[in-house]
């Protein structure tokens, strides 16, 4: 479904550092409300069009003029973090949203909505917060999300609204995205670690750590249940995860949705279990996930974030065991170095990416649930790689947060309505091991319950790439 695009002259009026930055994070909010910029200068905005820079009083009268200050070019030239105490809250739609660069004395309207925006999609606190957790990732423990308490909540969709209204005001046309003429999507996506899960490591953890030396510090009764269950499964006909994953395909197949699965092609030690792709239990699933219509990406190992040699070489193994390209990825373990791992992707020739996501916490990341462009902050470009933000992942919930299934879907559902609010896509990861009853109780049902959620609530559920294929405009 094509786009019907209106094309807006636009005036990026800022020093040569900021250009190519404000050019991205207006090109980044207009996309979704079916405008494309032309990019002009000053002089030529004669009739309708938008202005942002430093000189915005004199414009025509249908010239929308958002000024830019030379403060906040000031901020990015340092590589400071930003304080959130220079930020100014401002009341839309009900719920209050930071302005990172408020323009002092200047109506509330006016505020600095662009750079905003460009701090968040690119991930400028990333760059200038150098505190990882023990896999390289940026945790939301360090984030401004958690500091200004607003991680539930899409900061830059309420500016693209914003501006939305302003840009009406002027009596610039403004539309509204659609995914295959629905008003909101839902991606499930799915990380395949493991095809089988009685593997010796297990076996050893189950009867020796978890049932001889009571690593997980519970009673002997809950302790023996264990045990026993462990062993019925290890020494059964059906492995739980080989089960699980074909329970999961099948699942959403019999409700005529599709969605993308990550599957591994190496193994490095010791975050890489290893499984075979070309043959058995792997071979078939692909048989299967690509006759059901099926998105294949790649999940690359959990040192090729930043190793070009393992990106390449597990990509080009994937295309040969399935003889097509895969478009989509995303790292194991959400392992992502922003000044590294994107320019592997667009390098390798992933079209999409959808790691950015936190691991220990639901929600918005980059102040988004629509698919952005990542930027390359070190070459001051954008990247042809666009992410699926990953909103909520399923181990996130369960293991990190400690929810039950019943708080899983509440919490699943309020993100969900905030994605559909902001017509956008609720990027969702369930690995393939939630059918096991012992690692995994109720995760299960949490996977069903929230596609017949999404089902109901009338979103489009598909693939990565069928997503992104099946953009509309209405209202334009």
């Amino acid at each position: 479904m094509k786009q019907h695009l209106f094309v807006l002259p636009c005036c990026a009026d800022v020093p040569a550092f900021f250009e190519a930055k404000a050019r991205y994070a207006l090109e980044m909010l207009l996309g979704p409300l079916g405008i494309v910029p032309r990019w002009v200068q000053r002089s030529e905005l004669t009739t309708r069009g938008l202005y942002y820079g430093m000189e915005p009083d004199g414009l025509p009268g249908g010239v929308v003029g958002i000024p830019f200050h030379a403060s906040t070019l000031g901020y990015f030239a340092s590589g400071r973090m930003y304080e959130p105490a220079d930020a100014r809250w401002r009341q839309w739609g009900g719920w209050p949203w930071p302005v990172l660069f408020p323009l002092v004395g200047v109506d509330g309207e006016s505020d600095d909505l662009i750079a905003s925006t460009f701090f968040w999609l690119a991930g400028w606190q990333e760059h200038t917060n150098p505190v990882r957790d023990r896999h390289g990732r940026f945790a939301y423990a360090d984030s401004l999300q958690r500091r200004f308490a607003i991680v539930d909540r899409p900061v830059v969709d309420a500016y693209r609204l914003m501006l939305a209204d302003t840009l009406r005001s002027y009596g610039i046309p403004v539309g509204q995205r659609t995914w295959a003429g629905k008003e909101w999507a839902v991606c499930p996506t799915h990380d395949v670690d493991y095809l089988r899960k009685w593997r010796p490591g297990i076996v050893y953890r189950e009867l020796v750590e978890y049932g001889v030396l009571n690593r997980r510090r519970v009673p002997l009764r809950e302790r023996a249940q264990r045990v026993k269950a462990s062993v019925q499964s290890w020494l059964g006909p059906r492995d739980p995860y080989t089960m699980s994953l074909r329970r999961m395909i099948e699942a959403e197949h019999r409700r005529g949705i599709t969605a993308t699965y990550f599957v591994k092609t190496g193994a490095h030690r010791p975050y890489d279990p290893a499984y075979a792709l070309h043959h058995g239990e792997g071979r078939q699933r692909l048989w299967d996930l690509q006759a059901k219509g099926f998105e294949i990406g790649l999940h690359p190992t959990y040192f090729a974030a930043s190793h070009a040699g393992y990106m390449g070489a597990e990509a080009r193994m994937l295309k040969d065991i399935t003889e097509r390209s895969a478009r989509s990825v995303r790292q194991h373990y959400l392992c992502f170095d922003p000044d590294v791992t994107p320019r592997l992707h667009e390098q390798t020739g992933f079209s999409f990416d959808s790691t950015l996501g936190f691991a220990d916490q639901e929600g918005f990341r980059h102040g988004t649930c629509h698919p952005f462009r990542l930027y390359d902050i070190r070459e001051n470009r954008p990247y042809g790689l666009v992410e699926f933000p990953l909103i909520i992942m399923e181990a996130t919930l369960f293991n990190r947060r400690h929810l039950d299934t019943g708080e899983a879907l509440t919490v699943t559902r309020n993100l969900m309505d905030t994605c559909r609010r902001f017509r956008g896509v609720c990027t969702i990861l369930w690995h393939e091991i939630i059918y096991d009853p012992i690692d995994c109780p109720g995760w299960a049902d949490h996977f069903e319950g929230t596609l017949d959620l999404a089902l109901e609530e009338d979103a489009y559920i598909a693939s990565i790439h069928d997503i992104w294929d099946s953009q509309g405009m209405a209202g334009v």
